[in-house]
This record gives C-alpha cells, sequence and structure tokens, in this order.
C-alpha cells in the first residue's frame, strides 16, 4: 500500500473532522473503542480528553531541552565500544556464530536507538527545529558506525523507524534554519550526503514539503535561487533536483520549455514533460511531442526507447496503429531487448510479421558486430544515465531469427557457443537446440513430450530471465516468460523445416546433446547431471515421435555405457528412463 505523505495525511484529517457533526465524530470514536483490545482500555480512555494550554507548553519545554543530543553521545560511544571489542565477541561466540547474525553483538541497541528517532520526531513535530537538526546529524552519524566485521546498527535494521521521514524532516529542519543567502547550497551538499544513509530512493525537494503541514518558508524566493543553483551544478542529482524544482514551481509549461530548450542537454525533462502531460490527459500533445524528440536527439541515445514508449502509450490511445508500430521500433532500435522484440511481434500484422522478425535480425547481428560506443553521439557534459547504452544478450538474436523462421542463421549462431552454460540469458545454442528438436518431433509445442517439454520450459525461462518464487515458495513464470510462450504458439510451424534441414538438423542435435552430456559428466558438474540427462531422454523422444525407436536405443545405450562408473549419473538417467532392463 502506498504511503500517504505527512502533510496530506493531516490535511485530509482536518478535512474529515471539519465535515463531521458531533453526532458523527461521536459515532466513530464510539466504533474505535470497540476494536480497543482488553489490556488498552485504560490507555485508550487517557486519550479521550483535549490537551490543555499547561500541557502543551511542559511537552514544548521538555523538547528544548539539549538532554537528547547528550543521550544520543552517551549511546553512541556505548556502540563505539562494543565495536572496539568486535574480536572478544567473535571468540566468544565460536562455531555459533551465523553470518546470518548481521547485527551480533549490537542487536541490543536497535531498540534504543529507535527511542531516540521516536524522541528526534517529536521534537521536530513540536517546532524545535535547531534542535532537531543537531539530533538528527547525530543519529544518522551513529548509523554510520561499523567494526572492523562491519557490523553495527544500520538504517536497514531499525523496521520501526521511517528512514524516509526521518531524513526528510532532518532536511526540512536544514532548510528552515538556514539564512536565505546560505540555504540553497547547504541544502544542496545535505541532499547528497543523505543518500549514503540508506538504500532508499534519494532524497527530492517534495520531501521537504510533505513532511509538515507548514508552508514552505520563503518558497517563491528559494525556488528561484535554488533552480540558478542546480543550473550551475553538474550530475544526475542535480538534473533530477532540476527538473523537480521547475516541475513544483512551474508545472507542465515550465517542463515543455525545459524540455524545448535544454533536451538535448538534458533528455531526461522530455519524459517528465510527457508525464505532466499524460496526466492531464493530453494524449494527442504527447504524440506529437516525442515524435519530435526522437527527431532531436541522437540516433544511439538509449533513452530514446523511454521516449518512444510514451509515443506508443499515446497512439495506443489515440488508436494511430502507424504510429505505434514506428515507436515500437524506435524502442527496440534504441534498447534492443527481448521485451522489446515481442513488442514489435505483437503490434506487426500477421503476414508482415516474418519481414519485420528478419528486419530486427539485421539490425541485432549489427548492433552486437559493432556495439556504439558511450557517449559516441551526446554532447553531456557531466556523468549521467542519459546517455548510457543498452546492453544487448545474444539470445535476443537468436530469438529473432527463430521468429523470422531463419533456421540456418540460428543455426550458425548456436554452433559458434559452447555447450555449456545454458542457463544464461545469454546462452543461445540451448534455445535452438530445443526448438529443433521440438520441430524435429512434430508434435505441437502444447504437446512435447515430457522431458523436452520441461526443457522447452527452462529455456524459454532462461530467456525471460528466469522464474520467481513467491512467498508460498512457489515458483511462478514471468509475464515475459508468458509472452514468449504465446509468441511461439503462433509461430511454431514443424512444417516449415524440408526434408533436408531435418536429417542436417537433427544430426547437429544429437551431436551438441552428446558432447553436452561428455562435458557436464566428465568434468563432474554434478549439480547439471540431471539436465544432461533430461537432454539426452529429450533426443530419444524426438527419435521415437519421427518414428526411428532403433536410433532412440542407439543414443541411450551411448549415455549408460559411456559413464558406467558415474554412478550419481546413471541414477539420473534411471530417473528418466527408469532402470535397465525396463520398458520405458
Amino acid at each position: 500500500m502506498e504511503k500517504i505523505p505527512l502533510k496530506k495525511f493531516w490535511e485530509d484529517v482536518e478535512r474529515r473532522l471539519s465535515g463531521y457533526s458531533a453526532a458523527e465524530l461521536s459515532s466513530i470514536l464510539r466504533a474505535m473503542a470497540e476494536e480497543v483490545p482488553p489490556t488498552e482500555r485504560e490507555a485508550f480512555l487517557a486519550k479521550l480528553k483535549p490537551m490543555s494550554r499547561e500541557t502543551t507548553a511542559a511537552v514544548k519545554q521538555a523538547l528544548r531541552q539539549d538532554k537528547l543530543l547528550a543521550d544520543i553521545d552517551d549511546l553512541k560511544r556505548e556502540i563505539e565500544a562494543n565495536a572496539k571489542n568486535a574480536d572478544y565477541w567473535e571468540d566468544d561466540r565460536g562455531d555459533y556464530y551465523s553470518d546470518e547474525d548481521s547485527l551480533g553483538p549490537y542487536e541490543e541497541f536497535v531498540e534504543p536507538v529507535t527511542a531516540l528517532f521516536d524522541r528526534a520526531d517529536a521534537v521536530f513535530d513540536y517546532g524545535n527545529l535547531k534542535l532537531a537538526r543537531a539530533a538528527y546529524r547525530k543519529l544518522f552519524d551513529l548509523l554510520s558506525t561499523q567494526d572492523d566485521y562491519g557490523r553495527g546498527v544500520s538504517a536497514d535494521d531499525l523496521t520501526n523507524v521511517d528512514i524516509g521521514e526521518a531524513r526528510a524532516r532532518y532536511l526540512r529542519a536544514v532548510y528552515e534554519t538556514e539564512t536565505l543567502a546560505r540555504r540553497p547550497r547547504v541544502l544542496f551538499d545535505e541532499m547528497q550526503q543523505a543518500r549514503l544513509w540508506s538504500h532508499r530512493p534519494d532524497a527530492t525537494l517534495d520531501d521537504l514539503i510533505q513532511i509538515s503541514r507548514k508552508p514552505l518558508p520563503d518558497r517563491e524566493q528559494f525556488f528561484d535561487d535554488w533552480i540558478e543553483l542546480l543550473r550551475k551544478e553538474k550530475g544526475n542529482d542535480a538534473d533530477a533536483w532540476l527538473r523537480e524544482a521547475i516541475r513544483l514551481s512551474r508545472g507542465t509549461p515550465g517542463l515543455e520549455e525545459l524540455a524545448q530548450k535544454e533536451g538535448k542537454k538534458r533528455p531526461r525533462a522530455y519524459l517528465d514533460w510527457f508525464t505532466a502531460l499524460e496526466g492531464e490527459g493530453k494524449d494527442r500533445e504527447v504524440l506529437v511531442a516525442a515524435q519530435d524528440a526522437l527527431q532531436r536527439l541522437p540516433p544511439k541515445l538509449s533513452i530514446r526507447a523511454e521516449i518512444a514508449d510514451h509515443l506508443c502509450i499515446a497512439a495506443t490511445k489515440l488508436n494511430e496503429t502507424e504510429a505505434l508500430r514506428v515507436g515500437r521500433w524506435e524502442a527496440f532500435i534504441a534498447a534492443p531487448t527481448l521485451m522489446r522484440l515481442l513488442d514489435l511481434w505483437d503490434v506487426s500484422p500477421q503476414h508482415d510479421r516474418t519481414q519485420v522478425m528478419r528486419q530486427a535480425a539485421v539490425f541485432a547481428q549489427n548492433y552486437l558486430a559493432h556495439p556504439p560506443r558511450r557517449r559516441e553521439t551526446i554532447d553531456i557534459d557531466w556523468d549521467s544515465d542519459d546517455d548510457s547504452l543498452a546492453w544487448m544478450s545474444t539470445a535476443v538474436l537468436a530469438h529473432a531469427y527463430l521468429l523470422a523462421e531463419d533456421w540456418d542463421a540460428a543455426h550458425q549462431l548456436a554452433t559458434r557457443e559452447k555447450v555449456l552454460g545454458w542457463s544464461g540469458t545469454e546462452s543461445a545454442q540451448g534455445l535452438v537446440e530445443i526448438y529443433f528438436l521440438a520441430m524435429l518431433s512434430g508434435k505441437p509445442l502444447d504437446e512435447l513430450p515430457t522431458n523436452l517439454k520441461r526443457l522447452w520450459h527452462d529455456v524459454l525461462e532462461y530467456s525471460s530471465g528466469f522464474g520467481y518464487w513467491d512467498s508460498s515458495h512457489e515458483k511462478k513464470e514471468s509475464s515475459a516468460f508468458k509472452r514468449l510462450e504465446r509468441v511461439y504458439q503462433e509461430r511454431f510451424n514443424p512444417q516449415s523445416l524440408s526434408r533436408n534441414k531435418q536429417e542436417e538438423f537433427l544430426l547437429w542435435c544429437l551431436d551438441v546433446a552428446q558432447r553436452r552430456m561428455i562435458a557436464i559428466v566428465s568434468e563432474q558438474h554434478r549439480g547439471s547431471y540431471d539436465k544432461a540427462a533430461c537432454l539426452i531422454a529429450a533426443c530419444t523422444e524426438t527419435l521415437r515421435s519421427r518414428g526411428d525407436v532403433e536410433s532412440a536405443k542407439a543414443v541411450l545405450d551411448d549415455a549408460r555405457n559411456r559413464f558406467p562408473r558415474h554412478r550419481a549419473f546413471q541414477s539420473e538417467l534411471d530417473a528418466v528412463f527408469g532402470k535397465p532392463g525396463r520398458r520405458t
């Protein structure tokens, strides 16, 4: 569930309270009281009273005291003392120590650190921003304390602390306690430092705005000074914060101006502009602007794929079929991934799909043969990911060949690869080998024999980036896997192989299977013995489907006789074929 920003939360609370009558508020409180556990009833009743002026003043007075800073210093000294004794702790634990116990001797400090963050939050909420700034800074420095083994209390260990909100409170405190003249530079430095405190998304200016119910002081003057500073700074952070500042202060027209004037230097400004237009339902403007951006930007820039994605979203909504096809092609050549290849397939008319896949294969072949160099075509004057180049795997080319029914090209590509390493997303040989066996069997993909079907499932899984496991530990197929499965169901046509090609590819498949088995077993890759046995079984299934029972028997006999003393491999053969002498 998405977290509601604190500012919006309080605005919604106040709006709802003002909209209810006294009777309705009483009804709400009664409903809340019914849900209170018996042990918490007294605490609930204690809350059912307004806070008096005296109580409020006492709380504020307590929060002005500097004991919070002293308590943080004391706890840090305790943690540092533990760090000095880390070796003794290791010796005491001995063989009982587990690497999973990452906190080690620091587990006892999680609760005290959490309590200190709670106190800092309260100081901020009651308006003592100078103290809050000092307290948060000390707390974040405390989280960086580690011993020689890299252990200590980190932000990730504080499960009851919202580090993102604590960081936003700290930065808001920095903002409000700095002078107007110093504020942009100090805030810029602190926001960059804040990225070291946790693995959460980088801080944004909007975080500062949303963490407090009060308006941002000196907002208009600050935004002008902030934007002026960011235009002079280099790097991804400065670029992202500049775009955010323009969006917050000048809206969609400001983003349009930035993209039109500085789009070549700051190409992500286009994406922010398109996102804003989409939020306003201006799909036609997105389509036209994205087409113009693709004309302006250099051809080998990978961000063109994201721009083309916006174009495609707009074209789909506007039912602009030709623009959609052009957009899918632009996205593929900018970032030639498997999913974008499948996008091309899906938007192409059925009678054009073979030709489109052949064009994609030609592009992919040239891309792999002459990959573009970084910073080859664009003048971006900072270390930005906007000029990064997409990585393309050999498997994408193999899929393009198979979907184009260019059997010889697929065969030649697979022949150049080694018989080991099929489990990687890069592998083309495994994909081509199993697809050829499937075609040679003459069976539909959903009716393949057991072992051949398993291998076909595996190679699709490898190409799509492996299957994943859900919380119930059941293996699931990704959407990429399901798309691949559907596309190949649409393409699969065993009759497209001539008789001569069938004989040629069958001999090649049997040879690859034998060499793969020999490599796995002779090099004792025990974790892959089942894969070798399954491949041998798939070959025999294909031969039996073709009516060649004798050749199927010969393949199995060769596998058994070649490694008679490798019991683990023989056991895997038994698992797929049954014990020798039994009919399978």
